[in-house]
């Protein structure tokens, strides 16, 4: 069976029954999940990679097959945990599974509906910051307990504990303690900013890796991540949001300082994405290109990074070094 794209392109389904397929996904993705719940070191690893195949199936059989495997991810995950954590703690892991998984895979079929890749994923950032922050925000409102409490709380018990188990001599120590404690202080009073930048990167894993998967299914072969655009319109947003985390003061900074963290979150992938366009063009081997992508992580390059995507909008980077390799 084949339908046909917006653009006019046929689109030849995959052989074989969607709901095989859908099966595999939903259970390859409450796997992912669940060993976020289960290994405490490598767990955190697979969690971004959990929606990733919805984001495949999406692709290759439209959004009510990508949907299909949300749900089902949300049902085995409901079923995996019932037991020990109860039927209340497990719906409620189930919706975020839910949201976490459906997300992108929508995303991924509005490009399979002729929507540019690009806008897919900014949309996809946008719409999981403001939901994640969202239900944050409703649930800490109904409980009364607030996520930036407890992550404080959290780094008190274990921070100084850490620092006496090194054995670090007096001075180390006491830097350590400090960085801890304003660690601590920028959690407490940041949550929703961080929260959002983990769903920022983690929703852009998602999608780039699902689609990569995907291929040679059309829609996701014209997911690029080395083509990634950030529209203008953000530019004066972040400017707008630096300037209130620093002038402003109270609830104000705060609110300033949450979108802020996220879209600097934004930047840094497109840095990211900058760098990996012209990393597949010089170093041929993966290793190195892997190397390069792991240096840039971490401080202070992730801030070059960010700035790189940043001013992106006027010097057009890409359309820079080309012209410069075509004149060499």
């Amino acid at each position: 069976m084949s339908t046909d794209d917006p653009a006019g392109a046929p689109l030849t389904e995959p052989r074989g029954p969607g709901w095989r397929e859908a099966a595999i996904a939903s259970l390859l993705a409450a796997v992912l999940f669940l060993s976020f719940l289960a290994i405490p070191v490598l767990g955190p690893i697979a969690l971004p990679f959990s929606p990733a195949p919805a984001v495949r199936t999406a692709h290759r059989r439209g959004l009510a097959t990508g949907l299909a495997v949300a749900a089902g991810a949300g049902v085995l995950i409901f079923l995996g945990t019932v037991g020990s954590a109860g039927p209340a703690a497990s719906a409620g892991g189930s919706v975020v599974v839910l949201m976490l998984v459906a997300l992108p895979a929508a995303a991924a079929a509005a490009v399979r509906r002729g929507i540019p890749a690009s806008a897919a994923y900014v949309a996809l950032a946008t719409a999981g910051f403001l939901l994640v922050s969202g239900s944050l925000l409703a649930r800490s409102v109904a409980t009364g307990q607030w996520p930036g409490r407890e992550i404080a709380a959290a780094l008190n018990e274990m921070g100084p504990a850490a620092v006496d188990r090194a054995g670090l001599d007096p001075e180390t120590a006491a830097r350590m303690r400090a960085t801890l404690a304003a660690a601590r202080d920028f959690a407490e009073t940041f949550w929703i900013g961080l929260a959002g930048a983990c769903w920022v990167l983690g929703s852009a894993v998602a999608f780039y890796t699902g689609s990569r998967a995907a291929r040679p299914a059309p829609s996701a072969d014209a997911v690029r991540f080395e083509a990634l655009r950030v529209p203008t319109a953000a530019v004066p947003l972040f400017a707008l949001a630096g300037a209130g985390s620093v002038l402003l003061s109270g609830r104000w900074r705060q609110a300033a300082g949450d979108l802020l963290i996220p879209l600097s979150a934004l930047y840094f992938v497109l840095g990211l994405s900058i760098i990996c366009h012209f990393a597949r063009k010089w170093f041929r081997v993966r290793f190195l290109r892997v190397g390069l992508y792991t240096l840039v992580v971490y401080f202070p390059m992730n801030v070059a990074v960010a700035l790189l995507g940043l001013f992106d909008w006027y010097a057009d980077f890409r359309r820079r070094g080309e012209g410069a390799l075509e004149k060499s």
